[in-house]
């Protein structure tokens, strides 16, 4: 059986597997954390200017935009796949490097809404699109962003399309097609970073992931073995053939090591942001005469290589000079701290002129060091080897409660939230304006 087979064969018969509640709760906190950034992000302008494009779109259809109003499945996918990453708030799948949820729930609620859905079936169909996202992309995410590709564009359209599959039931044939039918539209630059485009990846790929099965379904044949171990999907994202898909297995649960952001800002950056919260438990800012990070090889890559002195609340997010003073000044690093008028103060405060930061193999996508020289000459050194939200060190619901009591304002949704899935009398559009 080949890898692109053995996936198929697990979204065929997903209907049959028993989820363990442990896992079921773990797409909860998905969602949970989905909605958070979701609805803080209401009043970005990528999100809207999505949407306004799109408005011949809707009322065409039953399925919800959160910004308002209805649409067609693949209108709403969009809309609110874009919406859901504007604010880089969202989770992160380290090991293929991609944000899954937002894609994966945009798509999956959609279609979900357009043909009458469970609760309950969504939340598995969201399930099985992200272990067959995550273990498509699993172990080649940072080699596939260090060339310059964005994960989420990719491995979320692919995500996408097999919870589409799981949702219409499709049979063998017609999920590879659609798999295949979302892969083949894989795109995302990471030369976007920092402006409109990025999370405008995330609408995309939950667009085409459900595209892909809207296709499928009619008929339409892509490749037959996309996913092959050292095929044409993989050679074409690293062309110098120095990766290779792992072979897929789906006997543990990739979820459960999904990771999710504390803090408003690229997952790179949170390292060496917990490192300095962790020094200010013992040193005064006013102490301090210098301080050197070390930082894994991606991070240097994505958001080193800054002036500390961003010119945009999208690309403060992308900056880990501009985001260490943050946590130098005392800021919690949320949605507030990355406005225009909160850079233009921190900016003033000269505190990123207190840091230097270089690429070190012994750091990873977790981990970064921090040597602290105070102004009597002593250096103190400080290292987190697993950032806050990241298996290992994980956020709880009292976490995520924190994070979403900051980003929305309906305690009623957080309850409905927590029962996602179960035989409950929650209704859908509960979740939706």
């Amino acid at each position: 059986m080949t890898n692109t087979q053995k996936i198929a064969d697990f979204i065929y018969h997903s209907s049959s597997i028993k989820i363990p509640e442990e896992v079921l709760n773990y797409g909860r906190l998905c969602l949970a954390d989905w909605m958070s950034v979701s609805i803080g992000a209401l009043t970005e302008d990528a999100a809207r200017v999505v949407y306004d494009t799109t408005k011949e779109n809707h009322q065409r259809g039953k399925s919800n935009l959160l910004l308002g109003g209805v649409a067609d499945a693949l209108t709403a996918a969009l809309c609110n796949g874009t919406l859901a990453h504007c604010l880089d708030f969202d989770d992160t799948h380290i090991k293929s490097n991609t944000h899954t949820s937002a894609p994966l729930w945009a798509a999956t609620l959609a279609l979900g809404q357009e043909i009458d859905s469970t609760q309950e079936d969504i939340l598995r169909a969201f399930i099985i699109g992200f272990e067959v996202s995550t273990r498509v992309g699993y172990g080649v995410g940072e080699i596939i962003t260090e060339k310059g590709w964005h994960c989420t564009g990719i491995f979320g359209a692919i995500g996408s399309a097999a919870a589409a599959c799981v949702l219409y039931k499709l049979d063998q044939a017609q999920i590879i097609n659609a798999l295949s039918t979302a892969a083949t539209q894989a795109g995302g630059l990471t030369i976007s970073f920092g402006t409109m485009a990025k999370p405008f990846h995330a609408g995309k790929a939950a667009f085409n992931g459900l595209l892909g099965a809207k296709l499928a379904k009619n008929g339409f044949v892509a490749q037959q073995d996309i996913f092959a171990i050292d095929g044409g999907f993989i050679s074409a994202l690293v062309q110098d053939k120095t990766a290779e898909l792992t072979p897929v297995h789906f006997d543990e649960w990739e979820l459960l090591n999904n990771s999710f952001k504390p803090y408003a800002a690229c997952h790179l950056v949170h390292p060496a942001v917990d490192c300095v919260k962790k020094m200010l438990t013992q040193i005064h800012v006013h102490q301090i005469q210098q301080l050197r990070f070390e930082v894994g090889e991606l991070a240097m890559q994505v958001t080193g290589n800054k002036s500390g002195k961003p010119q945009t609340p999208l690309a403060a997010k992308f900056d880990i000079r501009y985001c260490i003073a943050l946590a130098l000044k005392g800021a919690d690093l949320m949605v507030k701290d990355f406005s225009e008028e909160a850079i233009q103060n921190l900016v003033t405060m000269n505190l990123t002129e207190l840091v230097s930061v270089k690429a070190s193999q012994e750091m990873g996508y977790t981990s970064a060091k921090l040597h602290c020289e105070l102004k009597n000459g002593s250096i103190e050194i400080f290292e987190v080897t697993i950032s806050k939200g990241h298996p290992g060190n994980p956020i709880s619901w009292d976490d995520m409660k924190i994070k979403f009591n900051h980003l929305v304002d309906d305690q009623n949704l957080w309850g409905q939230i927590q029962f996602f899935g179960e035989k409950t009398p929650f209704a859908l559009l509960s979740f939706f304006k």
